[in-house]
């Protein structure tokens, strides 16, 4: 199994994909039926990329030189080999590598200890008590609780959550109401 899926969301392949050509653009979606656990994968301009390793609801995941990218179904596009994503290969394995260096760098300061800030970087959300298997256990003003890793990146003020604090608070409370009911 490749072995960046989780930090490298359909997000990381959006602003490459902004960029493909028009004639890129202009082509007709990708057929369903073509988007199969094993099928090759191309880019815009015919040059294999890759393989599809999963598909699950509206998300596939393409496995590239052993790193994996997630990528929503209508970012495939039909050409003459199979499917294809709608960005040169190039811009596509640059893309993979900066999600593989941010989240590194995110993991190097997700440690014990460190300061959680909101979005803006205008509220500290909480602070790193210890690290878990499904991510980082925060000490907030609600009470402790486990953050996913792709919930975090690093901004210029330091780690911080990708959401302000209005919806930091409103989903833990979410989150303990839905544990208490549950």
């Amino acid at each position: 199994m490749p072995k960046a899926f989780a930090p490298i969301t359909a997000l990381c392949l959006a602003s490459a994909l902004a960029l493909a050509t028009p004639a890129a653009q202009a082509q007709d979606a990708a057929p369903a039926t073509s988007l199969v656990v094993g099928a090759k994968v191309y880019d815009q301009n015919g040059e294999e990329v890759g393989q599809i390793a999963k598909v699950s609801g509206d998300r596939v995941a393409v496995s590239i030189d052993g790193n994996g990218l997630v990528v929503p179904k209508n970012a495939f596009v039909k050409s003459s080999k199979g499917p294809a994503l709608k960005a040169p290969k190039a811009k596509i394995v640059a893309v993979l590598r900066q999600a593989e260096a941010d989240a590194a760098a995110v993991d190097g300061a997700l440690k014990p200890g460190a300061e959680v800030r909101s979005a803006d970087g205008a509220a500290v959300l909480g602070r790193v008590m210890a690290m878990a298997p499904q991510g980082a256990v925060l000490t907030t003003s609600e009470g402790n609780i486990t953050m996913p890793r792709a919930a975090f990146f690093l901004s210029a003020r330091g780690l911080a959550m990708k959401v302000d604090e209005k919806q930091f608070l409103a989903g833990v409370r979410a989150a303990r109401a839905q544990k208490k009911g549950g």
